[in-house]
């Protein structure tokens, strides 16, 4: 096993006075959005889930963007509920995904000066939200949303569109495509970028690729990975189960299988889940969020001595 190649790491500055954290996530040109929230969610940890739930449906939110140097405010609204799934829209428009059902659709879609533009429904159990640069919205769902989302009725299909564990929707909530594989039981994670998607799900831990010509599955060996980086053929895969929790994968694709090329592991990812924020892949980075500083790696910084 050799050395873990240095990830640019920064410090992410703190909210201004007043807000919490809520969650990070990465955006498509790997800028960082920051989701802060006027309640203090930890304060109310120890509350029923309605008391949870009725002070989050009075709460305001709020996104900042962090491009490594400084933190710009774009767009505030209601929270609704204490768990948010957040992208943006090439346009400059957001996508705000709440965990719940409701009964206009549980997403918004926010014009970039903040005004509501329409809600859609994407389910319950959302477990990665993504958009891709045709504006498509891809989903993948855990695996209460799977086998669930009983209430989520879409003409002509005999079973919600979860069902199929990643699905992809315009910004009307048309479902517009969906995966093949039979076998999807959790979508531990899902990379989006140009017009494609790239997943490693739970129970087989496949890479599945894909896009308007085809979907390819390539078994892997992987087991718990909660991240992927792309840049063909070479995917990086970070995360694992129990002491796999801090490691790095590096495949390759060949023809039929994902072949494991050399593994490393690195205390940016830390093994405490509380003080691990966010670990996530967006095109050709690994992004980890530990503590207060986010760490990025490109796939390229791996691939030496193995791109002949």
């Amino acid at each position: 096993m050799s050395n873990v190649p240095e990830p640019i790491s920064v410090l992410i500055p703190d909210l201004p006075k007043g807000w919490h954290l809520l969650s990070y996530k990465v955006l498509s040109d790997n800028r960082l959005a920051i989701i802060g929230t006027d309640l203090d969610l930890p304060a109310l940890r120890n509350s029923n889930r309605e008391r949870l739930l009725q002070f989050s449906a009075e709460a305001y939110a709020k996104i900042w963007i962090f491009d490594g140097d400084n933190l710009h405010i774009v767009i505030s609204f209601l929270l609704l509920e204490p768990y948010l799934f957040i992208d943006q829209f090439l346009d400059g428009r957001w996508l705000v995904a709440n965990t719940l059902a409701h009964e206009n659709g549980n997403t918004r879609i926010f014009r970039p000066d903040g005004t509501e533009e329409r809600r859609i429904e994407l389910g319950v159990h959302i477990k990665h939200l993504k958009i891709d640069d045709s504006g498509l919205i891809w989903v993948g769902w855990g695996d209460q949303g799977i086998f669930g989302n009983d209430n989520w009725i879409v003409p002509e299909l005999e079973w919600p569109p979860s069902s199929k564990g990643i699905a992809a929707f315009d910004s009307q909530g048309t479902l517009i495509k969906s995966a093949a594989i039979e076998t999807i039981a959790d979508c531990y994670a899902l990379n989006i970028f140009n017009n494609e998607a790239w997943s490693c799900t739970y129970m087989d831990f496949p890479i599945w690729q894909m896009n308007n010509d085809r979907q390819k599955v390539w078994p892997s060996g992987l087991l718990g990975t909660r991240a992927i980086a792309v840049r063909y053929p070479f995917v990086l895969a970070a995360g694992g189960y129990r002491n796999n929790v801090n490691r790095l994968v590096l495949l390759r694709l060949d023809e039929d299988q994902a072949r494991q090329l050399a593994t490393w592991r690195t205390p940016a990812i830390s093994n405490d889940a509380v003080d691990r924020k966010m670990i996530d892949g967006r095109g050709e980075y690994i992004h980890v969020v530990t503590g207060k500083i986010w760490h990025r790696w490109n796939v390229s910084q791996f691939v030496t001595g193995f791109d002949s």
